[in-house]
């Protein structure tokens, strides 16, 4: 991927002068990267010097779509980890652990942030024993096909439940809510789900299916109880599969399993942060979180073992052999796999009409590369109608973002976020004829 700053475009034609564009865009970049060498080496951080983002718009080239812009919808944002729509083309925007946002006329070319937060969205910023491991509030936000008429949306949020004095640590559990968006405020809260207590709950991914389905993604909890994703006791380390209402699907794999937790679908999974439909074969996808490396793309097949934490691609973060049996019996074996890691994140699959080249590609919101920061991207993947690997590449890397969702807006656009203190939402299109 090459990318060119907007204030270059006006000394170069399209097509091979903007390659030279680039090259003084990149040493641009390179240098501030640079700047902050001396101060590196003396407290040995490790990764990139972050980069902060211009006003744009910027320019780049792929392998399959030339001549790319991106524009900067929104910027000032805390941690934005989801963007979701409405029917209006509002859209909602999460900052994962404090609040969530609107954004008036999102896929305009100048949306409005709201100032005001959204009112009743979980906020336990002032809970006591948090620990920096812990991440309570807000997770993620999914809007109800049918909101012009039922205003519903739903979210996931970790909340405080107790403390542990034995160990110090606070206990949390994940939550699956239902509300109606009245204006800025969410009324009628209703929790869904509710997890069990645990140490160290994480994040967690929701998606609307067909049929008034909710499929939900709930993270593994830390070390303290690493045997959960294989246990069917508790709602972590699995996808969930319930009814819209909150009622149980009664061909839940599970449902009948003594003991279980009869809105499990599948199980044995670490970190499941991304979570989409495959369109050709109606598929449901998820990325994958591994450790240090073994992040991969999961096909969710109704009871099936994903692995974790007894098979693994990945190693310990600290170093460790690689694994000589990363599926074993009995487990589903992933489509897709990264070694060294990409820190995945939001998935969707293209299915728009406005880049062509990128109809049914796949593109994943990547935090960042061989444990490196400030390397994230996103990552464009195209598969064959078997959904095997064709080849795969990294796009926006340049911009030395964390890159946390991306997702495509009723204009049959990208939109992806990123996660920073200073985290912006950024449009992604193809530059009309006319403008080269």
């Amino acid at each position: 991927m090459k990318i060119c700053d907007a204030a270059l475009r006006g000394a170069r034609a399209w097509g091979a002068p903007c390659r030279s564009a680039v090259a003084l865009s990149a040493v641009v970049l390179l240098a501030a990267a640079l700047a902050g060498t001396a101060s590196r080496a003396e407290d040995k951080e490790i990764g990139i010097t972050p980069v902060a983002m211009g006003a744009g718009p910027y320019y780049f080239d792929t392998a399959e779509q030339h001549d790319v812009r991106v524009d900067i919808l929104a910027r000032g944002l805390a941690h934005a980890y989801r963007i979701a729509f409405l029917p209006n083309h509002d859209a909602l925007i999460v900052e994962r652990g404090v609040r969530l946002r609107l954004l008036r006329n999102a896929t305009a070319a100048y949306p409005q942030l709201v100032g005001t937060p959204v009112a009743g969205a979980p906020d336990f910023s002032h809970a006591e024993h948090v620990d920096p491991d812990d991440v309570l509030g807000i997770q993620d936000v999914a809007v109800d096909p049918n909101f012009a008429q039922s205003h519903l949306v739903y979210y996931t949020y970790n909340r405080p439940v107790g403390y542990d004095s034995k160990v110090k640590r606070l206990l949390a559990a994940t939550v699956l809510a239902r509300a109606r968006l009245q204006g800025l405020r969410l009324v009628d809260a209703r929790d869904l789900i509710v997890g069990e207590a645990a140490h160290g709950v994480g994040g967690s991914r929701i998606l609307l299916g067909k049929d008034d389905v909710v499929y939900v993604t709930v993270g593994a909890p830390d070390e303290s109880d690493t045997e959960a994703p294989q246990r069917l006791d508790n709602i972590y380390g699995k996808m969930l599969r319930i009814s819209a209402d909150g009622s149980i699907p009664s061909d839940n794999p599970f449902v009948k399993t003594k003991g279980a937790r009869p809105e499990i679908y599948a199980f044995g999974l670490r970190d499941a942060l991304g979570l989409t439909f495959e369109h050709r074969a109606g598929s449901i996808i998820a990325s994958e979180e591994g450790p240090q490396g073994g992040d991969k793309i999961d096909r969710m097949l109704s009871g099936r073992n994903y692995g974790w934490p007894k098979y693994t691609w990945g190693t310990e973060y600290g170093g460790s052999p690689l694994p000589t049996m990363p599926v074993g019996p009995g487990t589903e074996p992933p489509i897709m796999v990264w070694l060294p890691d990409i820190a995945p994140s939001g998935i969707v699959f293209y299915d728009g009409d406005k880049v062509p080249a990128w109809k049914d590609n796949l593109f994943v919101a990547s935090a960042r590369r061989g444990e490196i920061d400030s390397t994230g991207a996103l990552i464009r993947v195209v598969f064959n109608d078997k959904l095997q690997e064709m080849r795969e590449e990294s796009m926006l890397d340049d911009l030395h973002q964390r890159f946390r969702d991306v997702t495509e807006g009723p204009d049959g656009l990208l939109y992806a976020l990123t996660d920073e203190n200073d985290s912006v939402l950024l449009r992604i299109s193809p530059v009309p004829h006319q403008a080269r």
